[in-house]
């Protein structure tokens, strides 16, 4: 792999890491505020993570080209549920839709099922999410990108 496409990769986990941030600030402070607004910006801040991923993939070659929107997108569904979810589909897809080309049906399509996949493993799981165990979340992750292929 050339040294530009690992850059890409670390970039794109490093902002994956960042939705672990507006994860803890969003739960710790539940019980303190309103939650509608948070979840409100709780989706604006991943809807902004997942533009950002989205403007610098990896690309492989022409055409084809790797970012990790649908690992975003399938974790926020379960673990930040549908609000922030909704929003962070819809930003995430105006922008591949404004990209246009080939694939942009094809991309929409993917951003639409990964949160739709981590809504529904939310809802499967119940109050066991926090329960969650390494193997459940490699299992949902092999589902997601199973569906995205």
């Amino acid at each position: 792999m050339e040294q530009s496409g690992l850059l890409a990769l670390i970039h794109n986990a490093a902002l994956l890491l960042a939705m672990v941030f507006i994860y803890d600030q969003l739960v710790s402070n539940l019980q303190t505020a309103d939650v509608f607004p948070r979840q409100i910006l709780a989706g604006i801040a991943l809807g902004v993570i997942g533009v950002i991923i989205m403007l610098t993939p990896w690309q492989f070659q022409p055409g084809i080209i790797f970012d990790t929107r649908s690992v975003l997108l399938s974790i926020s569904g379960l673990f930040f549920g549908f609000i922030p979810t909704l929003i962070a589909v819809i930003m995430t897809s105006v922008l591949r839709f404004i990209q246009g080309g080939g694939a942009a049906l094809t991309g929409i399509s993917v951003i639409v099922a990964s949160g739709l996949l981590g809504l529904f493993w939310r809802r499967q799981l119940h109050a066991q999410l926090t329960n969650i165990s390494i193997p459940g979340l490699y299992q949902f992750g092999l589902v997601v990108h199973l569906v995205m292929l």
